[in-house]
C-alpha cells in the first residue's frame, strides 16, 4: 500500500466519523418549557417532567426565578 493510499483510506475514515458526528447533532433538539400561573401546581408538574425525561436518558436542567424582597402579586392583593 503506498502512502497516497494509505493517506486516502484514512481520510475516508476521517469523513464516515463527521458525518456521522454531523447527522447526530442535527438529530438533536433542545426543548424550553415555562410553567406560569396561579396558584399550586408549577413546581410538582415540572419536577414531574423532568423525572420522565430523566429516566429517558435526556439531559435536563432546572431554573427557578424566586422573587425576593417583596410579596407576592397574590398576598398583596388580599385585603
Amino acid at each position: 500500500m503506498t502512502d497516497a493510499t494509505k493517506h486516502e483510506a484514512e481520510m475516508k475514515a476521517l469523513q464516515k466519523e463527521m458525518r456521522g458526528k454531523m447527522a447526530a447533532a442535527r438529530r438533536r433538539k433542545g426543548l424550553i418549557i415555562v410553567h406560569t400561573g396561579d396558584g399550586k401546581g408549577k413546581t410538582s408538574a415540572a419536577l414531574g417532567m423532568l423525572l420522565r425525561s430523566l429516566g429517558h436518558g435526556f439531559k435536563c436542567a432546572v431554573v427557578q426565578f424566586v422573587k425576593g424582597g417583596r410579596g407576592t402579586a397574590e398576598s398583596l392583593l388580599t385585603w
